[in-house]
């Protein structure tokens, strides 16, 4: 369960301020239940603010209200808009609205969000202490802006030699992923439009890898400007968002998770678009040399040490806290190893070749999310960031700039395929999942009550 898990007590009635209003107090009741609408909204919205996905929204908007003390609740809710309703016991109803404006990858903020809803709902915190500690998440700093900026230049030069290049690749592919960072950071602060902001990242990140490259060349030094780009690409790859639209459209939520494939496309476009306007700007000055031939082992440790180290970066870059990357490096590692032995057996079959590491990275998120109650999102995106086509995807624009459609079409379908099986596997373990373990609404807070009533009696 990513939000909420299944052990969650209902906040009793009869607290300070947790609790349904007694009945004939319907203008009290109002008031109580405008007051839970507003602060189960504002924790829904900034989940949906830090990328989580809808349908984990939604149930722990509702699970909120019926721990309050609500006897119905409808929700409703897209990657941008949190709706919500409470019936009450004269039969109206009160409604909630909450826009959110901002979606970024911040699983630290995810986290603490996720708790606050765990201890509402626990009865751990009154409504005046949940409010506070909303202000409090609101007022909470990640990672400082070098180290910021830092991830994302590991994260490019990390990657760059994951994907084949060498050392001396990695150096301007860093430096590229640290002044793409930058940018964001600033441009995220002005509230620029997301689509406009992959753009200009794409846009300089392709631009400053073919400049940088040369500059390379010039003084002596082989470089690839493919490898940097590939690298750079990484840092604005909508890997989260992919992820949360599959899984909320295996989840019952086809709007939501179309919206969110939708805008998932739309950010692939405005990659593909940076990339290829910077190739044709550049194209006179772009030399491309062909990457460092390495034997098969030493090939086999770079991935290896890369593929951990890029993943952790890419935790960094979320904002995730550093023992939850510790945790999750378990998960990294085994699911590399398992998409080296299938790379090994099935190297043509692109869609197999993803789909079996992907199943495997989704269902030890699972466990991991319950074992340590976090999002398994968290857990599941370092783990699989190492699958995305990166190479796949640039390798397409590249071929399409260069009016190469045979090259362009066959480097495509290999995209396509591999998000693909990474979809399917992410889908396949969400379903499982739920109905192996369920969790709606009130059938959670049923099944807790159940779970009291069997240790009251124990202890007779």
């Amino acid at each position: 369960m990513d939000i909420i898990k299944d052990n969650i007590p209902p906040a009793q009635s009869g607290g300070a301020v947790i609790g349904a209003p007694s009945a004939g107090q319907s203008e009290n009741e109002r008031r109580h239940f405008d007051r839970i609408l507003a602060l189960a909204l504002s924790i829904g919205a900034g989940l949906l603010s830090c990328g989580a996905s809808v349908s984990r929204v939604e149930i722990a908007v509702k699970l909120i209200c019926l721990s309050c003390g609500a006897k119905e609740v409808n929700v409703m809710s897209f990657p941008s808009v949190i709706i919500c309703s409470i019936k009450l016991a004269d039969g109206s109803e009160v409604a909630q609205l909450k826009r959110n404006y901002e979606v970024s990858n911040n699983f630290l903020k995810m986290e603490l969000y996720n708790q606050l809803s765990r201890d509402v709902c626990s009865g751990k915190l009154n409504i005046e202490e949940a409010e506070g500690k909303l202000d409090e998440i609101a007022r909470t700093k990640g990672y400082n802006l070098p180290v910021t900026v830092a991830s994302g230049g590991l994260v490019a030069g990390i990657f760059t030699i994951y994907f084949g290049g060498s050392l001396i690749d990695g150096i301007p592919s860093f430096l590229t992923g640290c002044l793409m960072m930058y940018v964001n950071v600033l441009l995220s602060r002005r509230d620029f439009n997301s689509y406009a902001r992959t753009f200009v990242l794409s846009l300089l990140g392709g631009a400053l890898s073919i400049l940088l490259s040369r500059l390379f060349i010039l003084c002596g030094a082989q470089c690839s400007v493919s490898m940097v780009s590939i690298g750079t690409i990484m840092v604005v790859v909508p890997g989260l968002l992919i992820c949360n639209a599959v899984r909320d459209m295996f989840s019952g939520d086809i709007y939501s998770g179309s919206f969110e494939l939708l805008s998932g496309l739309l950010t692939i476009l405005a990659i593909a678009a940076g990339y290829s306007s910077s190739i044709v700007i550049l194209r006179s000055i772009m030399v491309e040399l062909p990457p460092i031939a390495r034997s098969q082992t030493v090939a086999y440790i770079y991935r290896i040490v890369t593929c951990l180290l890029g993943a952790c970066s890419v935790g960094v870059m979320f904002n995730c806290r550093s023992k939850k990357i510790l945790l999750g490096v378990g998960n990294i590692l085994a699911t590399f190893a398992l998409y080296l032995v299938i790379e090994y057996f099935f190297a043509k079959d692109y869609f197999l070749q993803f789909l079996i590491p992907t199943l495997l990275a989704a269902f030890i998120a699972e466990i991991q999310a319950r074992a340590f109650k976090a999002p398994s999102t968290i857990f599941l995106v370092p783990a699989i960031i190492v699958l995305v086509p990166g190479g796949s995807l640039y390798y397409t624009v590249n071929y399409i700039v260069n009016s190469d459609m045979v090259q362009a079409q066959i480097w495509g379908e290999r995209a396509l395929l591999s998000l693909l099986g990474m979809a399917v596997g992410i889908s396949v373990i969400s379903v499982i999942f739920q109905i192996v373990h369920p969790v709606k609404g009130k059938a959670a807070v049923k099944r807790w009550l159940r779970l009291k009533n069997k240790q009251q009696q124990g202890k007779k």
